[in-house]
């Protein structure tokens, strides 16, 4: 049985090895005709680009650019952003707000709740 089955192997083997060789030889004459026909090709496909008006990036996108991440710059907008005047102090903490957009500070709340005019807590300028 060992006999049989090491002759059925180098059968096998040398079938393998003359499949190889012609796959070798079929990938080689499709390379030739491929690069033979390369120049033609290129004419028609520039012209068939040509006669539909595409152009390069119509083509070819251009990956966009990863987006930076909106903390990357943080301290620089930190830095930049001046501090909101103060418009508005508390007269029993001495606690100020610039009277701006976001949340109104507990004072602010507590004393409209009670009906007190904001603009009673406005700082004077004084010129």
């Amino acid at each position: 049985m060992a006999d049989t089955s090491t002759a059925q192997l180098e059968k096998l083997e040398a079938e393998h090895a003359k499949r190889i060789a012609a796959l070798q030889d079929i990938e080689a004459q499709l390379s030739a005709l491929r690069a033979a026909n390369r120049d033609a090709k290129r004419a028609e496909l520039k012209k068939q680009i040509a006669d539909y008006g595409f152009t390069a990036a119509d083509l070819f996108e251009q990956p966009k650019p990863p987006r930076k991440p909106r903390t990357a710059n943080k301290a620089k907008d930190d830095a930049a952003k001046p501090t909101a005047e103060a418009k508005y102090r508390n007269p029993t903490t001495g606690e100020t707000w610039g009277g701006g957009r976001g949340r109104k500070p507990a004072w602010v709340v507590e004393a409209t709740a009670k009906g007190i005019d904001i603009e009673t807590f406005l700082i004077q300028k004084t010129a």
